[in-house]
């Protein structure tokens, strides 16, 4: 009996590949947005501890008009960064639903070349099963047809 021998296994090995590549981005990308959150929220918390320091100099009254413009400047610096680093993860949540569509479009092209490959499959194991069945039949019918000569031949003598 012959073998089933998928003739486009290597465009399923291919769109493995770029499911994967597509996985990797996807994890890059996840990675880079944690990142960039942490960032943001190390900065807010700066940015609430400065606030703290002042409001505690202001009660003790050690704030001078130099301490001032370095934390007003500090501040202004967090809040920048702060706004660029918004501005990324927004951009980074964008890409990360293109990718999540790339990689959800990869996983979809995979499935349906192994399901036709599946078919495939099926449809050889169908075939081969019914010239099985042929050769079977056509045996059984010569078996039949010695049989019924043979009894002839008996009947006969």
């Amino acid at each position: 009996m012959a073998a089933f021998k998928f003739r486009l296994d290597f465009l399923i090995t291919l769109r493995r590949r770029r499911e994967e590549e597509a996985a990797v981005r996807l994890t890059r990308r996840l990675a880079s947005i944690r990142e960039l959150e942490d960032k943001i929220e190390a900065r807010e918390s700066d940015r609430a501890r400065l606030s703290e320091e002042i409001s505690e100099r202001g009660r003790l009254g050690t704030v001078t008009p130099a301490l001032l413009s370095l934390y007003s400047g500090y501040q202004a610096k967090l809040l920048q960064d702060l706004k660029k680093a918004d501005e990324l993860l927004t951009l980074s949540r964008r890409e990360l639903a293109k990718e999540q569509a790339a990689l959800r479009k990869a996983v979809i092209e995979r499935q349906i070349m192994e399901r036709i490959r599946e078919k495939q499959a099926e449809a050889f194991q169908a075939e081969e099963f019914r010239k099985e069945q042929n050769v079977l039949e056509e045996m059984h019918a010569l078996v039949k047809a010695r049989r019924d000569r043979m009894e002839r031949e008996d009947d006969a003598s």
